[in-house]
């Protein structure tokens, strides 16, 4: 295979990224499909999913410098936490600064992926309205108006009652994100590889 499923995403600091991982290790006895860990399958909100060639990732390493240079770190805040198909996420707000960025990534990157994940073929036949247009143009549902920020802390081999989970307030979560980063994929959404990460750096 000359192409690889990849995650444009955003770092937060390293206090964020600890409190991530820490809740992450505590939430395992639960039953859990993957545990974050520093270094391995990193704490991140996703921008942009997409799948690029191994032959053209310089290219895409290069436009994502370029965008890193303009964009400045980002201050976001958390609402909420969020359970959907297992997945258990901090919820964040989308303030305008992300939504640009977001849209930095994909008009860049969109020209030069490689069709789509195969996981995102799948579901592309269920998809409907906007979900299934962003498919068809992004090779990814969740741009623009459907796009929800969010760091996944794990997933749950079953559905919790949340409510029962001794958790830490949810505003723990919130603080700056500094770096633009590009992950190869793993299973469910893990980010298992650094490729290459930039300081946000604009101003």
């Amino acid at each position: 295979m000359d192409s690889l499923a990849c995650n444009v995403v955003i770092l937060p600091s390293e206090d964020v990224a600890h409190r991530a991982i820490q809740l992450s290790t505590e939430l395992a006895a639960k039953g859990v499909h993957f545990t974050l860990k520093d270094g391995a399958l990193f704490p991140h909100v996703s921008v942009y999913m997409l799948q690029l060639k191994y032959a053209g990732l310089d290219e895409v390493e290069k436009r994502l410098a370029e965008i890193a240079n303009v964009v400045p770190v980002l201050e976001l805040s958390v609402t909420r936490y969020e359970q959907s198909k297992q997945f258990f996420d901090a919820e964040y707000e989308k303030p305008e600064v992300l939504s640009q960025l977001q849209k930095q990534v994909v008009t860049t990157l969109n020209p030069i992926r490689d069709g789509m994940r195969a996981r995102d073929v799948e579901r592309m036949k269920e998809a409907t309205g906007l979900a299934l247009e962003n498919f068809k143009n992004y090779g990814w549902n969740t741009i623009g108006e459907l796009y929800r920020p969010h760091l996944t802390i794990t997933r749950f081999l079953e559905d919790q009652d949340v409510s029962s989970l001794s958790l830490p307030p949810v505003q723990e979560f919130s603080g700056v994100f500094t770096k633009l980063g590009l992950f190869e994929m793993g299973d469910n959404g893990t980010c298992v590889r650094k490729i290459a990460e930039f300081e946000l750096s604009g101003r």
